[in-house]
């Protein structure tokens, strides 16, 4: 996939509207004390981004957070620890995207296959955006059953609330067994990004391809796997 102008993350160094404290991490007790969470999260993922998680040490990232190392081992009890924050803090703010993209007013009355195509635009975006960052949440989950738990869980969750997008409009899926086809239809999305962004750069199928086209070519395989499309036609 080709790279889209102006997609640099913005930084969280405060928390964010919605934003509910870290579990994985040290609780902070005042709000002075979330914000140095937040700038050592951000640093770690910044860091990430330019050199890959092999390659940031502690002291690079509280460089960067103008934190200090007692401060950051006050939060965290070692750099995967680190990570697992960094894992919940990105689910927590993709669910509240989820939230708003599997609700029907969201999109004005659009068609439901039009739905479908920009879900899948915001999703490519996520993986273009974090690609990095989600590299090595891949590369610690096949170490770790703990980061393996909480993206299944996260999968299942983007699933229920499709299905129960989906099934709440009638006549919208023609798959025989619907409930199973939208999380195997889920999951088969889920692992092209992830192929995606751990093989993008040495994939011609995905580096000939701009971010629409990924995006578009998601939506027809999705759309035509439930059947949609046979439903509502090409909008």
């Amino acid at each position: 996939m080709r790279p889209r102008a102006g997609t640099k993350r913005t930084a969280m160094s405060s928390p964010q509207p919605g934003h509910r404290q870290l579990e994985v991490a040290a609780r902070p007790k005042q709000a002075r004390a979330e914000r140095t969470l937040h700038r050592l999260l951000d640093a770690a993922e910044s860091l990430i981004e330019e050199k890959g998680l092999a390659g940031v040490s502690v002291p690079e990232i509280v460089s960067r957070a103008r934190s200090s190392v007692g401060g950051f081992y006050a939060r965290f009890r070692d750099k995967n620890e680190l990570l697992r924050a960094l894992e919940e803090r990105f689910f927590q703010e993709q669910r509240q995207r989820v939230e708003r993209l599997t609700r029907l007013e969201s999109w004005g009355g659009a068609p439901l296959p039009a739905i479908v195509r920009g879900c899948m635009r915001e999703l490519v975006a996520v993986f273009r955006e974090r690609r990095d960052l989600i590299r090595a949440f891949v590369g610690r989950a096949v170490q770790d059953a703990q980061f393996r738990g909480a993206a299944l869980a996260f999968e299942r969750e983007v699933a229920d609330r499709a299905g129960a997008l989906l099934l709440s409009i009638p006549g919208a899926v023609r798959h025989p067994r619907p409930q199973q086809a939208i999380r195997l239809a889920v999951a088969i999305v889920f692992g092209a990004m992830i192929a995606s962004a751990l093989f993008g750069d040495v994939r011609d199928d995905f580096a000939a391809l701009s971010d629409d086209e990924v995006a578009e070519e998601l939506a027809r395989n999705f759309l035509g796997y439930l059947s949609l499309d046979e439903a509502f036609g090409r909008t």
